[in-house]
Order: C-alpha cells, then sequence, then structure tokens
C-alpha cells in the first residue's frame, strides 16, 4: 500500500487508542492570540519531522488557555491556537488527513503549555 493514512471521520477519532504524547517545548503565543513566534516555528518544524518518521500514527492537537476569564472566549482561542500549530504542521508536510485541531482543558495557574499533541493509533 501506499502507507498513507485514510482521514478519519469524527467517530472514529474518538475510538484511537492512545499511543503517548509527544514532549514539545512550550508552543509560545503572543498574549490573548495565536500567532505563533519564531522559536515555536522552529519546535513545530521539529516536531514535523518525528511525525514524518511515525507515519502509522494520527495526532490530536490540543489548545490550552488559562481557566480564567471568559470560558466561550478562551475555547475559541484555545481552537485557534490548535489550528495555527496544525497549520504549520501541514506546511511543514504532515498529511492534514492525519491530524485534528481542537480545545483541551484550561489549566490552572500560569504558564500553561498552549498547545499539546497526543499521538494516537487505530484499534487492532
Amino acid at each position: 500500500g501506499s502507507g498513507a493514512l485514510s482521514p478519519l471521520e469524527d467517530r472514529e477519532w474518538e475510538t484511537l487508542t492512545e499511543v503517548g504524547t509527544l514532549a514539545v517545548p512550550p508552543i509560545a503565543f503572543g498574549r490573548g492570540g495565536a500567532r505563533l513566534n519564531v522559536q515555536s516555528q522552529r519546535d513545530l518544524t521539529d516536531l514535523a519531522r518525528r511525525l514524518l518518521a511515525l507515519p502509522n500514527t494520527y495526532l490530536t492537537v490540543k489548545g490550552h488557555t488559562r481557566a480564567q476569564g471568559d470560558l466561550d472566549a478562551n475555547r475559541g482561542l484555545a481552537v485557534e491556537r490548535a489550528e495555527a500549530a496544525q497549520a504549520f504542521l501541514v506546511s511543514s508536510g504532515v498529511p492534514p488527513a492525519r491530524m485534528r485541531a481542537m480545545a483541551g482543558d484550561a489549566a490552572a495557574g500560569g504558564q500553561a503549555q498552549a498547545v499539546s499533541f497526543v499521538l494516537g493509533q487505530r484499534p487492532y
């Protein structure tokens, strides 16, 4: 076969077996925004290389914000941040069908990881 993973329906994303999270330096965004800084772009370029070496995995990109403030606005910002990271990974060669961007849990406390990356595989 071509080795390319097929796109998943939403319900199929829910059935993936989590096989780990990828350790990535904190992906930084401008305060209250979804613009990636230069260091974060380098870190995502490195992540893209790692993902391309793991061709049988899917990636859920979860955006996070602080728990304080307007929950709906925070959730929207979390999705924007996840989508910004995902778009950068696509521009670095990762097939879009392998990824899904979504809002993750709000983080209590100060400097939260703005985006986290969870690897998944289809159950056998």
